[in-house]
């Protein structure tokens, strides 16, 4: 009997059930590969970094003259059992000028040398790197592998060549290297065999580097930073290596956030689609309450059907998840070691349970009403009698201007806004989720996101190195080379200004025995104003310093104070005049004076040079003639820069914005006509009555339609601030990962226009469609009206 009734309800309804069926799909769908990578990406740092062997400390010299100072330390501390191991390590520090490549003897452009470019040989047991499959890397003599995102911005291919100063090393292999892989390093290293890492080693400036693994490595990182040593330029703890992939971290935590509210609707869908048809079906409980059914067993009924439809629609969805969770990871994974997200399908299983479960527990809450609910009652289709009363709030005779379909889709809005609120949620959420990867792309094309990593909004074009045989190691030939660069312009017919930020790294502390080394940039050139301070102002005296907010907090100063610092080798008394925020080391960093004197101080490298021409070309067309006119050179904007430093995630979310509006689209256009057909198969009396007295078909059409159409610019409206919140609680803590906060920047047509727009073309075709089903409402269907 049971089997019967499941039987015609599937028929009778099975449009309403094939659509909720779909939905059961989605949500285990998007819950189950949600839970699978928040467990997959929320261990996959750790477990990059420990198999990786990262050391606790690494820290970076740039002469061997304290090598006997240091390596005297590490022993004694080795000896007293503070220190667990140590290496010494050699990097080849490369100029984008001795970069090349071949392909079947053809010349292959190398467009992109980000950051610092570094060569070294993995003769140490520490900061390893694998092959795409996660293996160990193995390389033999004459060959190199390059990062997977080095490679694909170059075209590269393996089996081209790469000419290194003249030597030539075929590429075999793209890299995972968890030290150096993230582009906010600003650090590339190529990987070469110890063999040809020795034959190249003379001809090149080296850094050198000391990986440390520690008990405590609190004290070794707090002795260090205390200790005087003039060659150790750079200290990174081993959390700032997790840190520096929190950007491609960023389109994981956006899935994980988009996966949440797909799952939100759909369980808002189920259930008002669970109580529009107990509604729907009151008078079948009624008879069934007559011939002596009790409600456990009534509700024994809806559990049945809606166990059937959940448990096959979970075990799709199960299926489905695994190849979802690899596409939502795929991106994060070209530059890390990820766990196999196929590893946790025990954790898939307990999703799909957990909704059959909850579809089952949710079933049976709504149907807790059936308690309230006497034989009579029921057979009168849920009504008492007493169903007229006067609607103050949107009477007719107040609204006889209005058209007759739009007062009645207004007046069952304003008269029945419970049974409207959970569309009116559903379409919010829907409009909110664009948002979320629209205003993210937003932000990092902002003017905001430029300064934010020292970079000038007015200027037109970056140029990455200057064309010199060596990098600059001090202020004094940055400068030179600077002018001869302006000078080249000038010939070509550029009249150009330029600014540049230099880096070095200097000891700052409260007394002599300094505390910290920090990243120290200064603006030199002809702009060296256009940064911001949060408080404070900007330090222009030669006494004057600046810390980011970030490094403040750390060490405990406040603005005003006095500190040393140890400049040129001489320690100087300076005081800090202002506070800022930026992604520079990440987030932690100084700002010293433009007028300050640092030609003695080593320099650690150069973030970037900035360009300012005048000219009536177009940007694009500056950039364009500049390239053909200095072809070894590397010209980009700002934005072009922006991307590569935080791993091309702008191109990432500009890719999924279109795929994911079409897809937001679709699932709101199957919410839309799921709930069009559950209204109608409710009024079918009303429609029926309405025919009758000869209102046109196209009349109640355009009703129907109008009343959807005002859910969702309601929703539209109440979006727009639940949006702003949104922007404050899940975007801004991801971009503050990397140290500084950033206005989230929201462009009103396109967030609150454009793409909402989109969807709400999608509401109306799905409802057109919908509705489309009245022309066959007879007029007998009066007899179903009280």
């Amino acid at each position: 009997m049971l089997w019967n009734i499941l039987k015609k309800d599937f028929i009778k309804r099975k449009s309403i059930n094939l659509i909720l069926f779909l939905f059961i799909i989605l949500a285990t769908l998007f819950l189950c590969s949600s839970v699978n990578n928040i467990k997959v990406t929320s261990s996959a740092l750790s477990y990059y970094v420990n198999k990786a062997k990262v050391p606790d400390i690494n820290f970076i010299t740039n002469t061997d003259k304290d090598r006997k100072e240091i390596e005297t330390y590490l022993e004694k501390k080795k000896e007293e059992g503070t220190i667990e191991r140590y290496a010494r390590n050699h990097f080849i520090v490369l100029n984008s000028k001795d970069l090349k490549a071949e392909r079947d003897g053809k010349t292959v452009e190398i467009a992109d040398s980000r950051g610092s470019l570094y060569v070294s040989a993995l003769d140490v047991d520490f900061v390893l790197a694998f092959d795409q499959k996660g293996n160990p890397l193995e390389l033999k003599d004459n060959e190199i592998g390059l990062s997977h995102a080095f490679m694909k911005k170059n075209n590269l291919q393996l089996g081209d060549t790469l000419i290194l100063k003249g030597e030539k090393l075929i590429i075999t292999q793209e890299v995972k290297d968890a030290a150096f892989g993230s582009d906010i390093v600003g650090m590339t290293r190529f990987l070469v065999s110890e063999n040809t890492f020795k034959k190249m080693e003379p001809s090149f400036q080296k850094l050198r580097l000391y990986y440390v693994d520690a008990h405590d490595p609190s004290i070794i990182l707090k002795e260090l930073k205390d200790i005087s040593i003039p060659s150790i330029i750079n200290i990174v703890e081993k959390g700032t290596y997790a840190m520096a992939y929190s950007f491609d971290m960023m389109t994981a935590a956006l899935f994980i956030a988009i996966g949440i509210c797909f799952i939100l609707i759909s369980l808002l869908v189920l259930r008002f689609t669970l109580v529009f048809t107990m509604e729907e079906q009151y008078q079948e409980i009624g008879i069934l309450k007559v011939i002596g059914l009790r409600d456990l067993a009534i509700k024994k009924l809806y559990l049945m059907k809606y166990f059937v439809i959940v448990s096959i629609g979970a075990c799709i969805g199960l299926m489905l998840s695994i190849p979802l969770s690899s596409v939502m990871i795929e991106s994060v994974s070209e530059n890390m070691l990820m766990e196999s997200s196929e590893a946790n399908f025990g954790i898939n299983v307990l999703c799909a349970a957990g909704i059959v479960l909850l579809v089952l527990a949710f079933c049976y809450f709504c149907t807790r009403k059936l308690h309230k609910i006497s034989a009579i009652t029921a057979i009168r289709g849920g009504q008492s009698g007493e169903r007229f009363h006067d609607d103050k709030c949107f009477s007719l005779s107040k609204c006889k201007h209005l058209p007759l379909p739009v007062y009645l889709g207004m007046h069952d809005i304003v008269t029945h806004v419970k049974r409207y609120a959970v569309l009116i949620i559903t379409f919010c959420i829907s409009f909110i989720l664009i948002t979320i990867p629209l205003n993210t792309v937003n932000t990092m094309r902002s003017d905001e996101m430029s300064k934010r990593f020292t970079l000038d909004p007015s200027s037109n074009i970056i140029v990455k190195q200057f064309e010199q045989d060596q990098k600059p190691v001090n202020i004094t030939e940055l400068k030179k080379d600077m002018d001869m660069f302006k000078e080249q312009l000038n010939q070509k017919g550029y009249k150009a200004q330029m600014s540049a930020v230099p880096l070095y790294f200097i000891r700052y502390g409260k007394t002599d025995a300094f505390k910290h080394s920090y990243l120290s940039i200064q603006l030199v050139g002809d702009r060296t104003s256009y940064l911001e301070y949060e408080e404070g102002n900007a330090p222009e005296l030669e006494n004057e310093v600046a810390f980011s907010k970030k490094a403040m907090e750390d060490e405990g100063w406040v603005i005003g104070d006095q500190i040393i610092a140890n400049i040129n080798g001489v320690d100087r008394k300076m005081l800090i005049s202002g506070v800022f925020s930026d992604y520079m080391q990440m987030g932690s960093s100084a700002r010293l004076s433009p007028v300050i004197n640092c030609d003695k101080e080593t320099l650690f490298d150069y973030w970037n040079a900035q360009l300012y021409i005048d000219s009536d070309l177009s940007d694009a067309k500056l950039l364009s003639e500049l390239q053909k006119a200095f072809p070894h050179q590397d010209f980009m904007n700002a934005q072009t820069f922006i991307n590569q430093n935080i791993g091309g995630i702008q191109d990432a979310l500009d890719q999924m914005l279109i795929p994911m509006t079409a897809m937001l689209c679709a699932v709101i256009m199957l919410i839309t006509f799921l709930m069009e057909k559950l209204f109608i198969a409710r009024e079918k009396g009303e429609i029926a009555m309405m025919k009758s007295i000869g209102i046109p078909y196209k009349t109640i059409r355009l009703w129907q339609l109008t009343r959807m159409v005002f859910v969702a610019l309601c929703s539209m409206l109440i979006a727009i601030p639940l949006s702003y919140i949104s922007n404050q609680f899940i975007l801004k803590p991801i971009f503050a990962v990397m140290g500084a906060e950033v206005k989230i920047q929201v462009d009103a047509l396109q967030a609150y226009g454009g793409y909402p727009g989109v969807l709400l073309i999608g509401i109306i075709i799905a409802t057109l469609v919908a509705t489309y089903q009245i022309k066959r409402i007879d007029i007998k269907e009066m007899n179903n009206l009280e």
